[in-house]
Parts: structure tokens; C-alpha cells; sequence
């Protein structure tokens, strides 16, 4: 069997598992199936810097008026330079990013050149000791010898799931990371799959009402990376402050040609 074949009998599981029945959220009736799921009401934000593109996410998910987790991953990595954020239903969010994790994966190494890796890689070292920032949690670095799938190709696999099963999937995602062809590239896949390009930054979720007008004032194009950090941080915070459903600590990603670096605050 090649790889081509087995890829297709894994999706065709895949829509399966999505089209089944049981996985509705609301019979024939139109009354909710599953009433009370985890949801992220959440704030994210995606937004391009001078060398890259940054992720920002808050960590509260909720059930109902519950709050079930204070400090969860909103921050899905499905490349090593390319990343999901995710709001709405957490169940469906979780399930779509496997799924696209897999097709990511599976197009890397029909992409990946034959051969040894090449001698005297000066990307040896897994820290970057010369770091700013007190709060980074992990770096790691980028090889970008290595040939992966086109941001936008993932973007439109996203788009076409979410809207072909945009009666049974509840959750809107942002595609973001970094195309060696490209440079950084943001995507929007909204609720019911409508798939937008953006230009330089992008905040959705129930707290992104409260700082989209913040965000338009300070941003300016060619920002660094510190500053778009910090310029996140206040967004995230004023999001908390006046948004119920947004909480916890915040997390981030950045993302440029040469390597990965991952953040908390304490908000």
C-alpha cells in the first residue's frame, strides 16, 4: 500500500468518525444533544513582527458558568513552525487539530528530501542563551532545509472540514506560523469555515471585543519581537479584566525562519 493510499483510508476514517450521528450536536428536533460541553470562551491573538509571527492565548476554559480548567493550552503546535490557536467548543477544537496534525505531518515527509542531513549545521543547540525575555519556557530550533506544506494548503484543509461539518464541528481557529516561501502568514477559519487572510494581526474569542480597538491604536508594522510581546500582554490582560470567560495566565509563541520560543505570564 503507498503512502498516497494510506493516506486516504486514514481520512476516510476520519470523515466517519465526524459524520457519525451520534456526534451531532442536535437531533431532529433541533434540541442540543449534549447540553453543557467545555467551551473556551477565550481570547487569542495572532500578530506579525519584524522577523516572525507571535501567538497569544489565555488559559481558562469553561462549562457553563464553571470554570473546569484555569491553566489550559489554547496553542496547538501542528509543525514545528506552524501553530493553531483554538476558541469555541474545546471537544471539537481538540479533535480538528489531530486531525490536521496528521495531514501536516504526512505531507512533511512526502515533502522531505532524500539523504543525509547536511554537515556543520550550526543548528546544534536547542537553547538560545542570548534570550531577552525572563519568562520563556522552551526554545527550540528551526532546520529550514527541511521542505514543509504551504501554510495556505493547511488553511484550506482547515476550511474545507470545518465547513463541510460546520453542523456537527463548533469552533473557529487561527492558522499562524512561519512559510519559508512566504515569510509569516496568518489565517482565519471561522465558525461555519469561511477562511480569511490576514495582514498583520488578528484577535478573536469573547475578550476580543474588548481590545480589537487597543490593538488598532498601538500596533504599528515592523514592530519587534519584545514589543509586539509586551503589546500582547496588555491585550490579554484588559481582556481578563473584562471578560468573564477569558482567565488564567497567558501563553505565547513566537515563530521566525530559525526557531521557536515559548512563553508564560503571570497575569
Amino acid at each position: 500500500m503507498t503512502d498516497l493510499e494510506s493516506s486516504i483510508g486514514a481520512y476516510s476514517n476520519v470523515e466517519k468518525l465526524l459524520s457519525n450521528e451520534n456526534d451531532f450536536l442536535f437531533n431532529s428536533s433541533g434540541v442540543e444533544k449534549h447540553p453543557g460541553g467545555v467551551d473556551m470562551g477565550t481570547t487569542i491573538i495572532a500578530m506579525k513582527f519584524n522577523d516572525g509571527v507571535l501567538l497569544a492565548a489565555d488559559s481558562r476554559t469553561s462549562s457553563g458558568q464553571l470554570v473546569v480548567n484555569r491553566v489550559a493550552r489554547k496553542i496547538t503546535r501542528l509543525l514545528p513552525s506552524v501553530f493553531m490557536l483554538r476558541s469555541g467548543s474545546a471537544a471539537d477544537s481538540q479533535t480538528l487539530s489531530t486531525i490536521l496534525r496528521y495531514h501536516a505531518q504526512s505531507l512533511r515527509q512526502q515533502l522531505r528530501r532524500g539523504g543525509r542531513g547536511h554537515v556543520g549545521s550550526n543548528l546544534n543547540m536547542d537553547v538560545d542563551t542570548n534570550d531577552s525575555l525572563d519568562n520563556v519556557t522552551h526554545t527550540y530550533k528551526l532546520d529550514d532545509t527541511v521542505q514543509g506544506p504551504p501554510i495556505k494548503a493547511l488553511a484550506t484543509v482547515t476550511h474545507n472540514l470545518v465547513h463541510q461539518y460546520r453542523n456537527v464541528l463548533y469552533c473557529g481557529v487561527i492558522l499562524a506560523g512561519y512559510d519559508f516561501v512566504n515569510g509569516p502568514e496568518i489565517y482565519n477559519i471561522t465558525l461555519g469555515g469561511t477562511l480569511v487572510e490576514i495582514e498583520d494581526f488578528l484577535a478573536t474569542g469573547s475578550g476580543s471585543g474588548f481590545i480589537v480597538a487597543y490593538l488598532q491604536s498601538n500596533y504599528k508594522k515592523n514592530m519587534n519581537r519584545d514589543e509586539c510581546l509586551n503589546l500582547l500582554k496588555k491585550a490579554i490582560e484588559y481582556a481578563v479584566l473584562n471578560d468573564n470567560s477569558s482567565g488564567g495566565i497567558m501563553r505565547a509563541v513566537s515563530v521566525s525562519r530559525t526557531s521557536v520560543n515559548e512563553y508564560y505570564f503571570v497575569l
